[in-house]
């Protein structure tokens, strides 16, 4: 994916980078970091977190920290989640300190 394309993928809109509306409803953010150490194979990590508008922004929370996965892996298991919690929306690698609007609370 290109930056800013989107894709569907099993009824969920998987989206790179941050989002330049506000957000709607509820969207997951899935972090994928490439970690390279000297003398050992590369990692993967990836992080997921939601956030969910209110009337005064969002309420931001950190649903997992540094899941070691490769990252198909780590978008099938944001995917499931995302169906699961009926949410419609996935942005990858997303700058949450950009989101359009105000913030509110980090959980």
């Amino acid at each position: 994916m290109s930056q800013g394309s989107m894709v569907m993928k099993e009824g969920v809109r998987i989206v790179r980078g941050t989002p330049d509306a506000p957000l709607r409803g509820p969207a997951l953010f899935l972090r994928l970091r490439r970690i390279v150490v000297p003398g050992k194979p590369a990692r993967t990590t990836a992080s997921l977190a939601t956030a969910r508008p209110n009337p005064a922004g969002y309420v931001i929370k950190d649903l997992i920290d540094d899941m070691e996965l490769e990252p198909k892996e780590a978008l099938a298991k944001a995917i499931a989640i995302a169906k699961r919690g009926g949410v419609e929306e996935i942005y990858v690698n997303a700058d949450l300190t950009k989101l359009p609007g105000r913030r509110v609370a980090v959980g």
